[in-house]
């Protein structure tokens, strides 16, 4: 499973922070899997960026997270868990990669409630593609207890270079595209979250839909619940899985949960639309989902986070 840990340098003079953030991601159990999750093997490779903070909003220069992703953590059911959530259809199915490599962006100071953000990628390699070019915008507002969030992200793919995703003689890789809108409500001890995300890329030419609902049960201080339910479809194949998963956490101090999570994953498309494993792990099934088959599995674990 994928994990982090990172170092954040900043310093404030006359109303402006200056700082600089490294962070490395790594998976324990699959090293190689680092590739595809943070886009290379490099050192630093999730976080390794420069920026200026000020009354007139933050930019960021370097190796960052892709802004677009940030409404798939705030409006993900189960948020953003990498085991039965949004991340298998939208990041492996769908092709929205979680860091942006040698980026610059922007984000605004609230106004109103109102961010809006605006990200560039210069050409840069990435696990799935080599990408010419990319952008990236999103909107936030925040009231209360309701947060929403709408993002886009385009990625114009090399077709020279590292082909990586079309592998058929005479065959040109797309780029990637995608909207998506979330949404998170507090209701005292729940939080309800939706998802809904739209995408393009060479193996989606028809655009893959994702639609998730679910959310959180705060039941006291050291131990909380969530559930979310998901649906992907898409004209590509008859493409259509259905994800149904839970979590348990109990708070064994300050920086420190036991988890355990319960997913099935159902594929019902047509001939040919295998499904990414929803980070089950290729060490526990084959690391695809074929049509017809349905996949059960459960896992524990310790969550540590120290900031």
């Amino acid at each position: 499973m994928p994990t982090f840990a990172g170092l954040k340098f900043e310093k404030t003079d006359s109303g402006i922070t200056y700082g600089v953030q490294v962070e490395q991601g790594f998976t324990l159990n699959s090293p190689s899997g680092s590739f595809y999750s943070f886009g290379n093997g490099d050192l630093l490779n999730r976080q390794k960026n420069f920026y200026i903070s000020s009354g007139a909003g933050k930019f960021v220069f370097g190796v960052q997270g892709n802004i677009a992703f940030g409404n798939v953590l705030m409006a993900d059911p189960r948020g953003g868990s990498n085991f039965g959530s949004s991340l298998a259809m939208i990041d492996a199915n769908g092709g929205l990669n979680t860091v942006d490599n040698a980026s610059l962006s922007y984000t605004s100071p609230s106004m109103s409630g109102f961010t809006v953000a605006a990200q560039y990628v210069p050409e840069s390699s990435t696990a799935s593609a080599d990408v010419k070019t990319g952008s990236r915008a999103a909107i936030g507002y925040s009231s209360g207890n309701l947060t929403l969030g709408l993002s886009t992200y385009t990625s114009q793919i090399n077709n020279t270079v590292n082909l990586t995703t079309c592998v058929t003689p005479g065959c040109v890789n797309k780029d990637s595209t995608g909207t998506i809108l979330g949404f998170n409500y507090k209701m005292g001890v729940f939080t309800l979250k939706g998802i809904s995300a739209s995408q393009t890329n060479t193996t989606f030419t028809s655009a893959l839909t994702t639609n998730g609902v679910g959310g959180s049960y705060t039941l006291s201080d050291k131990v909380s619940f969530d559930l979310g339910y998901y649906n992907a479809t898409s004209s590509v194949k008859s493409f259509k899985v259905d994800t149904t998963a839970l979590g348990a956490y109990y708070s064994l101090g300050k920086d420190l949960k036991v988890y355990g999570q319960y997913a099935v994953v159902d594929n019902k498309g047509g001939t040919g639309a295998d499904s990414a494993w929803n980070f089950a792990g290729p060490t526990i099934i084959t690391g695809t989902i074929t049509p017809g088959q349905k996949a059960e599995v459960m896992n524990v674990g310790l969550i540590f986070s120290y900031f």
